[in-house]
């Protein structure tokens, strides 16, 4: 609930910032009109002719202004599309969210859902290392449109940006693995590189994981452990480009055990 009143705030004085650096640059404003109607043209033709900043002005005073109209869910999803087109992803996918809470019964609800995904994925780190809230967000509002909507046209590019997206955070969660992993931190290490096998198995990622998993078990020295983890990365990637030293691995985990046993 904090994030999300931080969030609030922070959207309402960026909103306010740029209704003042409008209203200082008559070039980029809009008239005000009597209806709705005209409002809404004007706004449209300033959309058409790709001057998104003076789009989103017009867009705005058919939302606020005429709250009550018949298009008012039209404007908003202009508006938030204009924010789009301008590469405002993050104060988009906000515009974009309104029309899904604001204007249930619009059509243009379902396209509204996919494009607040689409627009929290494109204004998301594309460097994994970074932090993927962002990207969270995209992947949760893109499965709900998936979920909600299994019949659109677009329910394709959502899944498409589903895998990218879930390959990302697979990356990340194996990129931390691999950190503690080398501060020899194993248990930490095993944690991350576990998420990624259960969450993202069919990625490469899923793989590695899969392979350094036991090598953590040959590092504790529970041989029996590394020989089953290292036989199991074999059957299921036979053609890795770490299967020879999985093989070379798994040899060590049988000398070990076979020493284990003649001491015994």
């Amino acid at each position: 609930m904090c994030r999300l009143n931080h969030e609030l705030i922070i959207y309402s004085i960026v909103t306010l910032l740029v209704s003042i650096v409008l209203a200082g640059c008559g070039g980029i404003t809009m008239k005000n009109y009597a209806t709705a109607e005209e409002q809404y043209r004007e706004a449209y033709k300033e959309f058409q002719k790709k001057h998104y900043v003076k789009a989103i002005d017009g867009f705005q005073k058919v939302v606020y202004s005429f709250s009550g109209s018949p298009m008012v869910d039209s404007a908003q999803y202009y508006l938030a599309m204009s924010y789009y087109l301008d590469k405002e992803y993050y104060l988009a996918a906000a515009e974009f969210e309104r029309v899904v809470n604001n204007y249930p019964g619009s059509d243009f609800v379902d396209d509204s859902q996919y494009m607040a995904g689409l627009c929290y994925f494109k204004s998301s780190p594309k460097n994994s290392g970074l932090d993927q809230d962002e990207l969270t967000r995209a992947l949760e509002a893109l499965n709900d449109f998936v979920t909600d909507y299994p019949e659109s046209e677009l329910v394709d590019d959502a899944r498409e940006t589903i895998k990218v997206g879930m390959d990302r955070l697979a990356k990340k969660r194996y990129q931390n693995g691999r950190m503690y992993f080398r501060l020899g931190y194993y248990k930490s290490a095993g944690i991350y590189f576990q998420s990624v096998i259960d969450e993202h198995t069919d990625s490469n990622w899923g793989a590695q994981s899969l392979y350094y998993l036991a090598e953590i078990e040959l590092k504790r020295k529970n041989y029996s452990d590394a020989k089953e983890k290292f036989n199991n990365f074999l059957v299921v990637y036979p053609e890795h480009e770490l299967t020879q030293k999985a093989q070379k691995k798994l040899a060590e985990a049988e000398e070990k055990i076979a020493k284990s046993t003649e001491t015994n």
